[in-house]
């Protein structure tokens, strides 16, 4: 089995690729250049046929690449769009094209941020409703899995992690370093092994993965469904970390 991640040479894949290795061949695409035993691919996925070149042979695809966080990148729609947008459509188009049965899409517990502000307990029947354009392209990319599937018949995860984080060092990408913890950390870990288990699903419909490590997460969102589902439970659980009220 190969899978295809996409975004792989950021910090998200990074850590996501983990529980794959030694599990499956990995084939990396990302749009600069990054250091790796693995296959590797050059290439925006904004380009259909980079796209389409990347999915050759591979029977699923973890969507991890999303456009750079740096300052300013998120004032305008032009680059997320491009990139989480148009990028997730060009590799839905391309999967469907090649028969790829199953994918991952790595998600935003952003697409549902409206009712998180509002303490609402999160679970996959609420509408989505984002705020900012970071959630907006997270929101427009599971419609269009949504609507690949329903048109196509492909699988799809959409994982919706919330703060992503390394449980060892305690650094997220920004380099920042926790010194205590709440229910939205998640380590980039479990969210691979929450990808890779939902690929191996043989009846995987459009389905949502609420990807959180800690044991808090379940006051807030249905972790159940995600547990049960994928015979699952977070490995890497901050336990080295207080845990904040």
């Amino acid at each position: 089995m190969k899978i295809l991640v996409t975004g792989a040479g950021g910090y998200l894949g990074q850590g996501l690729i983990v529980p794959f290795e030694g599990k499956t061949d990995l084939r990396l695409m990302d749009v600069s250049d990054f250091d790796t035993r693995h296959e590797k691919v050059m290439g925006s996925v904004a380009d259909l046929d980079a796209v389409q070149r990347a999915v050759e042979g591979v029977d699923g695809i973890v969507i991890a690449h999303m456009a750079s966080r740096q300052a300013g990148s998120y004032d305008t729609p032009v680059a997320p769009y491009d990139t989480n947008v148009k990028g997730t459509a060009n590799l839905l188009f391309a999967a469907v094209a090649a028969g790829i049965p199953r994918v991952s899409l790595i998600s935003s517990i952003g697409v549902v941020h409206h009712w998180q502000k509002q303490g609402t307990f999160l679970h996959a029947d609420l509408p989505l409703r984002g705020e900012g354009i970071y959630s907006h392209t997270k929101i427009c990319q599971e419609v269009i899995a949504r609507q690949m599937h329903y048109d196509h018949g492909i699988g799809v995860a959409a994982i919706r992690p919330a703060y992503i984080t390394d449980m060892d060092s305690c650094c997220d990408k920004y380099g920042h370093q926790a010194t205590s913890c709440n229910w939205q950390f998640v380590d980039r870990r479990d969210i691979g092994e929450i990808a890779r288990r939902a690929l191996l699903l043989p009846d995987l419909g459009f389905e949502v993965f609420w990807a959180l490590s800690t044991p808090m997460a379940s006051d807030h969102v249905d972790m159940a469904s995600t547990y049960q589902r994928l015979d699952w439970q977070p490995e890497y659980d901050f336990s080295n970390l207080p845990h904040d009220a």
